[in-house]
């Protein structure tokens, strides 16, 4: 035999070895001894599933597998909710027909049992560590939507060297307890939230949603004074188990909110695909906008009228899916490059978008004001509500100034002398470093800071901020 030949049959081997180390998860692993339900119809022929022992929380998984005998795997995880798997019905015989694909209900969910234990991204990543080893040891691709994005972001941070790429979809927490819950108090109300509303005159709805909002702004501040509930549960292993037995959701969700990000980011080594439908009510589209700016490799699409389930749009996920696999570049959603100079200044108008380099920037009055991809030298907001995205303010005085104001700012630096002075204003702040050389942070008057994955350095500060902190009150 030819070395050339002899070479091609050892490659052949490993080849076979490989897949079949891949192919025989359920064969090696499933319980015998237990019948598992069948897949759902749409999935019949396409995938098998079984049940299988997991150690992390010593209990039994229903797991789906597809696609045998493709070399490389893609692991798919669900959110909240009964679901399960199913949420990836329509988007695994696409991916079956490339890759081996792997997905589960989580322990606590749809057909898994429900142990005891924190359902938390760290545990489930945990999960999938163990399953990634039954494997084949090989690097995998792997996706998760909603909760599950934050159990993917929570995998690729603890275990890179294991993944060739991430898709995170929807993801839920990341932000602050205190933002991310205020994403459903801030959206307009519907139908959907209210049945009567539709029955209202229009200045009567549009009365009626901004008392609403203003109403659960106020009960989430002040639920922020109480004692924390996930650091009474978080002390006590019985009580959380005694509290949240037989309550997958609410232990799952609980344990998500709780979870703390912040040194995730840096962790993360492979790229990231980030995909959010515009009208996502659950998972605020912000936290996409947080993600692309600090995952070091991330690209993020916005899929256009769709909500909380981009899968639900196979003909259009399923394909940027498979592209990003495939190594394939993925645009990022268009920026509007309008670059000036000089001063920008906003009075008395609503809904002003702007972006570009300025010097000063004075906004009085300009509710809905947006700044996007902004470098100035200066912010100074007066009696309004603005929203800015990716800013970096140098200032050799006050970076960022707010009076009578709510400002939400994600992803960007405020460095000065005194990096924020606040005045009877509410900051939401993530993914930011605030950097003063007097003083980081200070309020003149009673002011709510919310941090979400943040740093804050100043002359007696530097560490990481994720919490909520009142300032200036007498």
């Amino acid at each position: 035999m030819s070395l050339i030949c002899r070479g091609s049959w050892l490659v052949s081997i490993a080849l076979s070895l490989s897949v079949t180390a891949q192919a025989q998860v359920l064969e090696r692993l499933a319980e015998k001894s237990i019948e598992a339900p069948p897949v759902v119809p749409s999935l019949t022929g396409i995938a098998q599933a079984g049940f299988v022992y997991e150690p992390v929380f010593n209990s039994r998984m229903y797991l789906v597998e597809a696609g045998v005998g493709n070399p490389e795997t893609v692991i798919l995880v669900h959110g909240l909710g009964q679901n399960g798997y199913r949420d990836w019905r329509n988007v695994i015989p696409a991916l079956a027909q490339r890759y081996h694909v792997l997905a589960m209900d989580l322990p606590g969910f749809a057909l898994s049992q429900k142990p005891k234990g924190r359902y938390s991204p760290t545990q489930y990543a945990r999960v999938l560590q163990w399953l990634v080893s039954q494997n084949g040891h090989e690097r995998i691709y792997l996706v998760g939507h909603s909760m599950g994005g934050a159990v993917a972001l929570r995998y690729a941070a603890s275990f890179p060297d294991t993944l060739h790429r991430v898709a995170l979809v929807s993801v839920a927490g990341v932000l602050q307890r205190t933002a991310f819950l205020s994403h459903s108090s801030a959206l307009p109300i519907s139908s959907g939230t209210a049945p009567y509303i539709d029955s209202l005159p229009a200045s009567v709805k549009e009365m009626a949603g901004d008392q609403l909002r203003q109403w659960s702004s106020q009960v989430l501040s002040f639920a922020e004074s109480l004692p924390d509930p996930i650091k009474i549960l978080r002390a006590s292993d019985t009580a959380w188990s005694t509290l949240l037995d037989d309550q997958p959701n609410a232990n799952a969700a609980l344990a998500l909110i709780g979870e703390d990000f912040t040194h995730a980011f840096a962790q993360v080594s492979v790229p990231a695909l980030i995909v959010w439908g515009d009208q996502d009510p659950v998972a605020p589209p912000r936290t996409g906008v947080l993600l692309a700016g600090q995952l070091p490799q991330a690209r993020r699409v916005v899929l256009r009228n769709t909500g909380h389930v981009p899968m639900a749009q196979p003909d259009t996920f399923n394909p940027l899916l498979l592209d990003f696999f495939a190594g394939s570049t993925v645009a990022s959603e268009p920026t509007t490059s309008s670059l000036q100079n000089g001063d920008l200044v906003c009075r008395n108008q609503r809904d002003q978008y702007y972006t570009g380099v300025f010097t000063a920037i004075d906004l009085r009055e300009c509710d809905g004001a947006v700044l996007e991809d902004v470098q100035a030298e200066s912010i100074v907001v007066t009696d309004s509500e603005v929203e800015l995205r990716n800013v970096n303010v140098l200032s050799p005085h006050v970076a960022l100034q707010v009076n009578q104001s709510r400002v939400t700012m994600t992803n960007g630096q405020l460095i000065g002398r005194n990096g924020i002075v606040a005045h009877n204003s509410e900051l939401d702040l993530a993914g930011v470093t605030v950097r003063g050389s007097e003083s980081a942070i200070s309020a003149t008057g009673p002011s709510t800071f919310i941090f979400s994955v943040s740093n804050i350095r100043g002359p007696t500060v530097n560490r990481t901020v994720h919490g909520v902190y009142e300032l200036g009150k007498k």
